[in-house]
């Protein structure tokens, strides 16, 4: 089977990529011409961007499949509208292309925040049926793909074979983007540069381990129904309970400080003047700081149920982490 796959070059893609390699598919990457491809070796790297109508078309030649895992994945850009056209107008006409295409295996790479914080869910957790608040959300980053999840669902109503699939916080071995922000956290941990938790730690937050959701993804394609929507995820826990487990396997105390919300809102204010001033990316935004305020848990039952996805638990994903980013003393 040949599959295109979108955001091949970041940090999900790549395992991703390598999941559908060491299956033996056939592997079409669409980058951008300033986007590093190395690492892909035995991959054809088609050139061009999501938002690049005639470089789509040619990437879709011959294809039998689209996995599109692409995204504008920041906490802030100078320009907002770079969100909607990234994520949400990028991904109807990506859709559409491979509808004209005759491409009849189509994943959707969309994230928790599609589906909204799981305050209202019993204890805490939510599934794929939560009635989405759009008049809720934080970032442009969430924002944008809410409305994507909403335009991708009209598309499934009108015959697009889409499959959705909604991982919770990735988080693994894998280059330090900003869609790896796990990664980076427990790196400032390590080297003593977390100054406290943020918020209130009996927060639940759902982690999913990166090779954990690229095998769902592969699982997806060969089993999913055309128009069905999962979670993949893994173990939902608490904020405190999430630093209690890396401590111990960095062999440090767990931060006792929590970072109350008026601090971290005055420092993302801070964070985005000099942004605004810089071009450099801030550190934290008041949007995002406010994400901090909810829970974020998933009910991946569905998804263990019909394509027999396993999620580990979070003990073994982080030992692992820890493992490939901290170097031993």
């Amino acid at each position: 089977m040949r599959v295109l796959v979108t955001g091949g070059t970041g940090y999900f893609g790549r395992r991703l990529v390598r999941a559908l390699r060491e299956r033996g598919e056939e592997v079409r990457v669409l980058a951008r011409g300033s986007s590093d491809v190395s690492g892909l070796e035995g991959v054809e790297i088609a050139r061009g961007g999501v938002e690049e109508a005639g470089a789509v078309r040619r990437a879709l030649e011959g294809c039998d499949a689209l996995i599109h895992a692409a995204a504008l994945v920041k906490r802030w850009v100078r320009d907002r509208s770079a969100f909607d056209r990234t994520n949400v107008e990028a991904t109807e006409c990506l859709f559409g292309a491979a509808a004209e295409a005759g491409v009849r295996r189509i994943l959707y790479t969309s994230s928790f925040f599609a589906l909204g914080c799981s305050d209202a869910g019993p204890g805490g957790v939510i599934d794929e049926d939560h009635p989405r608040d759009l008049g809720h959300v934080h970032t442009d980053y969430e924002r944008t793909k809410a409305i994507a999840d909403a335009r991708v669902r009209n598309l499934v109503a009108e015959g697009a074979p889409v499959v959705t699939l909604y991982p919770a916080v990735l988080y693994g071995p894998g280059a330090l983007t900003e869609g790896n922000l796990v990664g980076k956290l427990v790196l400032d941990f390590a080297r003593g540069r977390l100054p406290g938790i943020p918020c209130r730690g009996d927060r639940l937050w759902g982690y999913a381990y990166v090779d954990d959701v690229a095998a769902g993804h592969l699982l997806a394609l060969d089993k999913a129904a055309p128009g069905s929507r999962y979670i993949l995820a893994g173990e939902n826990v608490i904020v405190d309970r999430f630093f209690e487990v890396l401590a111990r396997l960095l062999r440090r105390r767990p931060p006792r400080f929590h970072l109350p919300m008026s601090l971290m809102l005055l420092l993302g204010a801070i964070e985005e003047i000099k942004a605004r001033l810089t071009g450099m990316n801030p550190l934290l935004t008041r949007a995002e700081a406010r994400t901090y305020e909810h829970h974020w848990a998933y009910d991946d039952s569905r998804a263990r149920r019909d394509l027999g996805y396993r999620g580990r638990s979070l003990e073994e994903g982080l030992a692992r982490t820890v493992e490939s980013l901290v170097p031993r003393t």
